[in-house]
């Protein structure tokens, strides 16, 4: 994150850290052999996400939306950064394309 957002996180408490482990957690459950039903029967990808025991389809939406706030989070703390022209603001690859 520090090559490309010019940030690093400073503890393992992070916010970051903690949605890129949970998403990290709730992703490998899904994608496990055998770890929902989708992987042994692939036509119940097909089933609304409100049928009961379609807990699959709720578990990636929430993976979705922390990948989301993985790269929400550090994409906001370079624009405050560059909106407030700091001299401190690193060259990072986000701030060359947001340039």
């Amino acid at each position: 994150m520090l090559m490309m957002y010019g940030y690093a996180p400073e503890s393992l408490d992070d916010p970051v850290i903690h949605i890129a482990e949970e998403g990290a957690i709730l992703g490998a459950s899904l994608i496990e052999p055998g770890g929902t039903f989708i992987n042994i029967l692939p036509i119940l990808r097909h089933i609304p996400s409100w049928v009961p025991g379609a807990t699959a389809k709720k578990i990636a939406k929430k993976v979705r939306w922390l990948a989301e706030e993985m790269k929400r989070i550090p994409m906001e703390r370079v624009s405050a950064a560059m909106v407030r022209e700091l001299s401190t603001t690193q060259r990072t690859c986000t701030t060359d394309i947001n340039e």
